[in-house]
């Protein structure tokens, strides 16, 4: 698969993070851009990274993926940095690691301390407080902690932050205990924010600590 010269792609690298709340690892996708150059064959460099941070940390992870699209299909195309420069890096995409794209909506996961505690209500009453939302996208969320006995599949609860007034309407579709925690899978039915608009914040949020970390 060709990747084209002169044109600015997104990309994003995979982000290994420790949670301490609940002893979990995962995984934060820090997005960033960069407009590509053919440097030789099947090497290439990018420069113009935005933000301009991100090429700090490709000192330290070499991998990355880069978002391709063809006949508006979008692509994986996983890439090896070879050399970090101050302004860039040359590096090469890996031909035999190239998928499609096949996420509807993008998931966001973050740690506990990112979004702050919050507590679950059914029919009025407070199930539980304490729990974590870790998992967020436009139409889902994953919660830890969520007392699951006291709720089953179908049920609407109301997830309501405690720090910053965030409230939403979650359907159950499935609730279980996964070792060490216990874990509410559900689609957002409603909520009082605009989630895109509060992802987005938090994200950003989230990925200036990370830069700031690593770069």
């Amino acid at each position: 698969m060709d990747i084209p010269a002169g044109v600015r792609y997104s990309g994003e690298i995979e982000i290994e993070r420790y949670c301490h709340k609940f002893g979990l690892d995962m995984v934060f996708n820090l997005v960033f851009s960069g407009t590509v150059e053919s440097v030789d064959k099947d090497l290439f460099r990018m420069h113009s990274i935005n933000p301009y941070q991100v090429t700090r940390i490709f000192k330290k992870k070499k991998e990355f993926t880069l978002f391709l699209t063809q006949n508006h299909t979008v692509y994986n195309v996983k890439c090896t940095v070879k050399k970090t420069e101050e302004d860039g890096i040359i590096f090469y995409p890996e031909k035999s690691s190239i998928d499609e794209e096949k996420r509807r909506f993008h998931r966001f996961y973050f740690c506990c301390k990112d979004l702050g505690d919050f507590s679950i209500q059914k029919n009025n009453s407070v199930l539980c407080e304490n729990a974590c939302v870790y998992e967020l996208s436009r139409s889902g969320m994953g919660i830890l902690n969520p007392c699951i006995d006291s709720v089953k599949k179908g049920d609407l609860i109301t997830v309501k932050s405690e720090d910053d007034s965030l409230e939403a309407t979650v359907e159950v579709i499935h609730a279980e205990n996964r070792g060490r925690y216990d874990f509410i899978g559900g689609r957002v039915k409603n909520s009082n924010q605009n989630l895109i608009n509060y992802i987005i914040k938090k994200y950003i949020k989230v990925s200036e600590e990370i830069i700031n970390e690593l770069g």
